[in-house]
């Protein structure tokens, strides 16, 4: 019985032992496993990284080196690396300014295939990706406040600040096919070009009382509530602004006497030669009369001419890069009158709608736009947007040079002309900001994008330019000018469409 036993004792004790034995590859093979798993963890986050920091490099090119903003969104994105050692990490501008290429390559410790020897201590890892900047198809109104107390630094700033854009939107081509921009500077009023007389009520004629100065472009609001539409002007054609001359009430004493002087106080605006004012005091100068582009605009409060306060004309549509950043680097800030942003605004949609579409031809700056645009707004499917970049450094208000009438001559001429159906500046400011806030409801219900940026400001006007934002990741505050340049380079991100190609 038990030699019977002992040769199943034995077997048993083998296969027991063979079991043992079987399990050793066994547990290497889950070793082998659990360290596989490990690395393709280690992969697959080292490739999110690299991802995440293609796309932030991208959106700095052509306006600085990419390779910080990539650098600090890999490390962020890819935190203490676990496991992770990363050996090389470099970014690669291709020549045409436009695509990114982000390459991380780098090891992981092993935790059991190392026990098969030292060169199985690390596994390599690697992760590449590459982001291009493409642009959409895009119209593009730049709406730029170049009011008087834009002068200096702010000038100054926002002139580079919106290069930067324009700059981000072309990256180095010099112009493209599915990208137009215009120039919309405005102040109290807008200019459409001394070319546009077709565009007035009376043609020709209607600019006949500038004499002996001619019409620059500037236009009134027009009344009725079309100063919240985007008629064009054979629905609703404009009256020429004006600046009306005071030398006739001057002369009549009007203002009243100067004894000091010993003569009548001065008006605002004593332009023309009758009638005669004999007075001790020096008259404010004339206003220039160029009818170029880059010379219409007031350089100070003590000027006199039918043109005080029209400022620079409008660029309409077009992709020339060159020539959209020589529009830009030419403003100058118009001194009087006064902010009036929803008539810039309102400009700023008549470039983009297409009602308008065929008008605009060639501006006083000498681009041209395209005669078939602008384009039909856009619907769910199709690959353009239209959009508006508004900046002010202001709230909405009323000038008044330190001379007789009150309240200078603006788009909605004097105050006390009652446009707005009220004859004092506080009350007017009022029914402008409620229009303005009408205006971009209306812009909006036709799918076009607007982008606020306020330089200082009251928190009033703030609120009123983030209500005007398409949302308010659309509203951008600057509280110096220092900071516009960041600010215009954001939104030129925004709009900019990053596809990442691998």
């Amino acid at each position: 019985m038990i030699r019977r036993l002992l040769p199943f004792r034995r077997r048993r004790g083998t296969m027991a032992l063979a079991s043992a034995l079987s399990l050793v590859p066994l547990a290497m093979l889950a070793g082998i496993a659990i360290d596989f798993g490990r690395l393709w963890v280690a992969q697959d986050r080292l490739a999110q990284a690299v991802d995440a920091a293609a796309l932030a490099g991208a959106r700095r090119l052509s306006v600085t080196d990419p390779t910080p903003e990539a650098q600090q969104f890999f490390n962020a994105n890819l935190g203490n690396g676990g496991d992770i050692m990363v050996d090389r990490f470099s970014v690669v501008t291709a020549s045409d300014n436009r695509t990114l290429t982000v390459t991380a390559t780098g090891r992981m410790r092993t935790s059991f295939i190392a026990l098969a020897g030292e060169s199985w201590r690390f596994l390599p890892v690697r992760a590449e990706a590459r982001a291009r900047r493409t642009t959409m198809g895009m119209e593009l109104a730049l709406v730029l406040d170049v009011t008087g107390s834009m002068s200096g630094t702010p000038m100054t700033q926002m002139r580079l600040a919106a290069t930067d854009l324009v700059n981000i939107l072309f990256g180095n081509r010099a112009s493209l096919d599915t990208l137009y921009v215009a120039v919309v500077p405005y102040s109290s009023a807008v200019n459409f070009g001394p070319g546009r007389t077709d565009w007035l009520a009376g043609g020709a004629a209607a600019v006949s009382g500038f004499a002996p100065f001619r019409w620059r472009g500037c236009v009134e609001a027009r009344a009725n509530g079309d100063d919240q539409n985007d008629n064009p002007p054979s629905v609703s054609p404009f009256r020429p602004f004006l600046n009306p001359s005071t030398r006739a009430q001057t002369a009549a004493q009007a203002f009243g006497w100067n004894a000091a002087r010993n003569g009548p106080v001065f008006g605002d605006n004593d332009w023309g030669t009758t009638p005669t004012i004999t007075s001790n005091e020096t008259p404010d100068l004339d206003e220039h009369d160029s009818q170029d582009p880059a010379q219409m605009w007031t350089n100070g409060n003590n000027r006199r001419g039918p043109n005080v306060g029209c400022g620079q004309p409008v660029a309409g549509l077009n992709n020339d890069r060159a020539a959209i950043v020589n529009i830009i680097s030419r403003l100058q800030p118009t001194s009087r009158g006064g902010t009036m942003g929803n008539l810039g605004l309102q400009a700023g949609w008549m470039v983009l709608s297409p009602r308008w579409r065929g008008l605009w031809g060639t501006s006083a700056w000498g681009t041209v736009t395209p005669p078939g645009l602008p384009l039909n707004y856009p619907g769910p499917r199709d690959f353009m947007v239209k959009a508006i970049v508004m900046m002010t450094d202001g709230n909405n208000a009323w000038h008044d040079y330190a001379r007789p009438p009150v309240s200078d001559y603006t788009g909605y001429r004097r105050a006390g002309d009652g446009m707005l159906g009220v004859t004092t500046m506080s009350a007017a400011v009022s029914r402008i900001d409620m229009r303005m806030t009408s205006l971009c409801n209306n812009i909006k219900s036709r799918g076009i994008t607007i982008y606020t940026i306020t330089l200082g400001t009251t928190p009033a006007t703030q609120a009123l330019y983030r209500g005007c934002a398409t949302s308010p990741s659309h509203y951008f505050h600057a509280p110096s000018a220092s900071q516009l340049r960041g600010t215009f380079q954001e939104i030129g991100s925004q709009l900019s469409n990053l596809r990442l190609e691998r």
